[in-house]
């Protein structure tokens, strides 16, 4: 029913435009490149249909990714320069949603409910977009900051209480909602931006909170109590730098990109290890990461035009070359088939 609808929609917004044309770059080795083939080959998934013709996101940096928990085909894009983008095809094209507030400028997240298909958030700026009818509307005031300066980050909804909305805000704090976005309560302050929301799969009151300069967060009864996890980070020189964090099906491993490195832990971020890489600690800096949700001995990450892939949990890496000069932002493995995988990349902030 969600993809006839969005087909249907599809029609009717024919009219997104020459995508990555008006404020990108100027190279054509931008947006998103898909594998079928766990890494071995990759090819440019960036075709826009427009009512003018056939419109691009080659020229576009994508800065995060989101794929649908229900349907793996249908795939969002935040965007540096070009606001949100969707797939309903697994990337074979791109649409952007009506809202004209999301046709531009920088989408810090997308999160789609685990819940139900059509309901979904937008980051953008000091407000939270919120729809329920598969992006044909969208409430812009789902969730709006009034303090100057202060972005709303991250986005996590809960898969147990669909009323439950989580978000993460530049200044560090972290806000809960109970009612669906009608009402927010601040449950934690951290000194840093907000980097990743995580929700345990088996126990959604156990979150993880990280930030990019001042390390990890746990709550165990849904943001009532905190603890700042010590768990070895303090031994790794730069791994209080957290870009990103992922989780296996059953939240059994969790994996964190530091400026260290990667690191793994294997009891829900209370106590973490680093994982061998090719690289040297603090190398370079890993900010698209990667598993099979399934099978969590087998790892993906890339950095500096180069995709690495592990079966081995991180022993042993092979590398293949990634066709951009861009910087991998992102990263999404289809976890019916991990052999898929999405890599969105874009220049480097000067």
């Amino acid at each position: 029913m969600k993809k006839l609808f969005l087909i249907l929609l599809s029609l009717i917004l024919v009219g997104a435009g020459c995508i990555g044309i008006k404020g990108g770059s100027t190279g054509n080795d931008g947006g998103v490149f898909k594998s079928t083939t766990a890494g071995q080959e990759w090819a440019q998934a960036v075709v826009v249909p427009t009512s003018a013709g056939i419109g691009t996101l080659a020229t576009t940096d994508v800065l995060n990714m989101e794929m649908d928990p229900q349907d793996k085909s249908f795939i969002y894009l935040g965007t540096r320069q070009n606001g949100m983008l969707y797939s309903e095809d697994g990337g074979a094209s791109w649409r952007q949603p009506r809202a004209s507030a999301l046709k531009e400028g920088l989408i810090y997240r997308v999160e789609v409910s685990p819940t139900d298909a059509c309901t979904a958030y937008v980051a953008k700026g000091p407000r939270l977009f919120s729809t329920d009818d598969c992006m044909r509307t969208f409430d812009s005031e789902t969730y709006v900051d009034s303090r100057p300066g202060v972005s709303v980050v991250q986005v996590a909804a809960d898969w147990y209480d669909e009323g439950i909305i989580w978000i993460g805000l530049s200044n560090g704090d972290v806000l809960r909602s109970q009612d669906g976005g009608r009402t927010w309560r601040t449950v934690f302050k951290a000194s840093d931006e907000i980097s990743k929301i995580i929700l345990h799969n088996k126990d959604s009151r156990n979150v993880l909170i990280s930030t990019f300069e001042n390390g990890i967060y746990k709550t165990q009864n849904g943001g009532e109590d905190w603890d700042e996890i010590d768990g070895g980070l303090d031994d790794l020189k730069g791994a209080d730098n957290v870009y990103d964090m992922m989780q296996d099906k059953g939240s059994e491993v969790v994996i964190a990109a530091t400026k260290y490195g990667l690191l793994r832990s294997r009891d829900f971020g209370t106590t973490w290890k680093p994982i061998n890489l090719v690289t040297s600690p603090g190398q370079v800096i890993i900010r698209a990461i990667g598993m099979d949700t399934d099978d969590a001995d087998t790892l993906y990450y890339a950095v500096g035009g180069t995709f690495y892939s592990s079966r081995d949990s991180g022993e042993t890496w092979s590398t293949k070359r990634l066709p951009s000069a861009r910087s991998p932002r992102a990263m999404l493995v289809d976890p019916n088939n991990p052999a898929v995988v999405y890599v969105g990349v874009a220049t480097e902030e000067k």
